[in-house]
């Protein structure tokens, strides 16, 4: 399924910024300009480290050939038992950004501020919802986060000594001797630290997949570039798509119960939805949500209230009924005396 568009575009906060990172000893974990970088955590006290590792060049992934293979990085004995007891209850979750020209390997096309993150399925044979651009200037408040996961990772390896859990692609980050320091800090949402918004930076909800309970079944998150809408002279800034299609999409992640990781890179097997605006009209207790159908898609109306912006839209509540388009306007009702509802249609 694909998100069609925001009923009610809504700005959240960014807390944007850097630690102040103390010189450090010696430093074995290191990152290059447009690096991605897979972070892993568990939350609510389940846990006494985190990580964060390194996973190399950006155009390892979106360069590759199509096809699947191992990401080795990190071993599996360094996740389990050397960082967390197991694997159940899990959250990861892989970004980056492109520094710009100059900083490292340069991307031709690429804008500064362009984005790479994960969108985690809810179904594991089914695509996410294509993530949307954001502005040059929100991408550069999501960049920041990023960046202070990344510098912060730096200083607790420098500050830890080499190890089987320190090396230059892995470091163990402990909860108790480095809390100003975790990914936890800028990898999570300033209402609520268990969903990863890159400190409410990211509007389009949770980066993060969480591994269940039972963790006997593989888990996938997709890859996506996200560059900005407009590079810095204001001139469109994705050839990918289109200059107003949605974020590119590069491939999967796909984190198996035996801790290994492999990345699959694949092209888009659907085309991006037809951009629309929802109209509302309110009516005594009744929304009417219309919106521009296109022949052969079925919709479904997704909604939440306020409480429910930090999660992904995958997650919000839906009617159960769907409209099947014919490339006239169709509508949903919703009847409904939440002072405060927030609307967005799926298609499949």
């Amino acid at each position: 399924m694909k998100r069609i568009s925001n009923a009610f575009p809504v700005a959240l906060a960014v807390a944007a910024g850097f630690l102040a990172l103390e010189q450090a000893s010696a430093q074995p974990f290191v990152y290059q300009p447009n690096d991605l970088a897979l972070g892993f955590r568990k939350t609510g006290g389940q846990a006494n480290y985190e990580a964060v590792v390194n996973l190399g060049q950006a155009s390892n992934y979106f360069g590759a050939a199509i096809g699947t293979f191992p990401v080795t990085n990190y071993s599996t004995s360094q996740l389990t038992p050397g960082t967390f007891a197991n694997l159940s209850n899990l959250s990861w979750s892989v970004f980056g950004y492109y520094s710009g020209s100059g900083f490292g390997s340069s991307y031709p096309n690429s804008a500064a501020s362009t984005l790479w993150v994960t969108v985690p399925r809810t179904d594991k044979a089914v695509r996410s919802a294509d993530a949307t651009r954001l502005t040059r200037g929100q991408q550069a408040s999501a960049r920041s986060p990023i960046n202070s996961i990344l510098d912060n990772a730096v200083f607790v390896s420098g500050d830890s000594g080499a190890s089987a859990y320190n090396t230059s692609t892995f470091v163990r980050e402990s909860i108790a001797t480095y809390p100003l320091h975790l990914l936890t800090l800028w990898m999570g949402s300033g209402v609520d630290s268990s969903i990863g918004t890159l400190q409410d930076s990211w509007p389009e909800g949770n980066l993060e997949i969480t591994t269940p309970a039972s963790f006997t079944t593989a888990v996938r998150s997709d890859l996506y570039e996200v560059r900005p809408t407009t590079d810095a002279s204001g001139n469109p800034a994705d050839p990918h798509t289109g200059t107003s299609g949605l974020a590119w999409y590069i491939g999967y992640f796909q984190f198996n119960p035996n801790g290994t990781m492999t990345f699959t890179r694949e092209t888009a097997t659907k085309p991006p939805p037809t951009q629309v605006t929802l109209n509302i009209i309110r009516t005594n207790n009744t929304s009417t949500i219309s919106f521009g159908s296109s022949n052969g898609v079925t919709y479904t109306l997704c909604f939440t209230n306020s409480a429910g912006l930090g999660t992904a839209v995958s997650n919000w509540p839906s009617q159960s009924g769907t409209i099947s388009g014919d490339g006239t306007t169709k509508s949903f009702q919703d009847p409904t005396t939440d002072p405060a509802r927030f609307y967005r249609v799926l298609e499949q």
